[in-house]
């Protein structure tokens, strides 16, 4: 687990530029027996998420961000904020790395529906389409546009910037394997579930850095840790 000093050490011995932080455990998350659940309930954080914020405000405080960014939806918001007072840094809300935009009946849908058509489903059904999608909902290719959108504003800042981010976990597995596979297809989303997350996960992305000097000089964004567990988060 990263935490205290050992984070800051290891932190500003990298050229980092992108700390993806999926939220604190949300009322959905606590959910088992659905999906999703409404918005107005499931996207918030529990007790349990709010420790998880705090504990990962904790862990961070010395890895030396100059942005703190979040996701709109509230359960984002809502673990950014004890990272805010914790590093002295204003949230900026960006409207493009929220989780996923599903059809309005959704989520009134019983949790076993739920399950049949969730996004992965729906897309590999259609993978002769990425842009297919039910009225209201997201496609394959519109989710994809946003994180590269994502990565487009990133790679035009400051090149020593060393931005914290607060997403989501389908987000942040459609911007690992955007970097992964140079030809990511919507053929690909099933595999998507083989990348666990778990809630305050740290995943740290680097832009065209290598580590040693016999390391292939590979251009684009490189995964130099996964949902990596933050001291304390796991205790909450």
């Amino acid at each position: 687990m990263l935490g205290g000093g050992f984070a800051a050490a290891w932190l500003s011995c990298a050229a980092v530029r992108l700390l993806l932080l999926r939220h604190g455990e949300s009322h959905s998350n606590a959910a088992p027996e659905a999906a999703a659940l409404p918005e107005h309930v499931g996207d918030r954080l529990t007790d349990r998420g709010h420790g998880q914020a705090a504990a990962a405000a904790l862990a961070l405080r010395g890895c030396e961000a100059t942005r703190l960014i979040s996701s709109p939806m509230r359960r984002a918001r809502e673990t950014a904020e004890p990272l805010s007072r914790e590093l002295g840094l204003e949230i900026e809300i960006d409207d493009g790395i929220y989780e996923l935009r599903e059809s309005e009946d959704y989520l009134k849908l019983a949790p076993e529906e739920q399950k049949l058509r969730r996004w992965s489903n729906r897309m590999a059904e259609h993978d002769d389409d990425p842009d297919h999608a039910p009225p209201g909902a997201e496609s394959f290719n519109e989710v994809l546009a946003r994180v590269r959108s994502f990565k487009r504003r990133l790679e035009s800042n400051d090149p020593q910037a060393v931005i914290l981010g607060m997403s989501h976990g389908l987000f942040l597995r459609f911007f690992f394997i955007d970097s992964l596979l140079p030809d990511f297809r919507v053929r690909d989303v099933a595999r998507l579930w083989q990348l666990r997350t778990t809630n305050c996960g740290l995943s740290v992305f680097e832009l065209d850095e290598s580590r040693h000097p016999a390391d292939p000089d590979i251009k684009g964004w490189r995964c130099a840790t996964w949902m990596q567990p933050l001291a304390g988060t796991s205790d909450q």
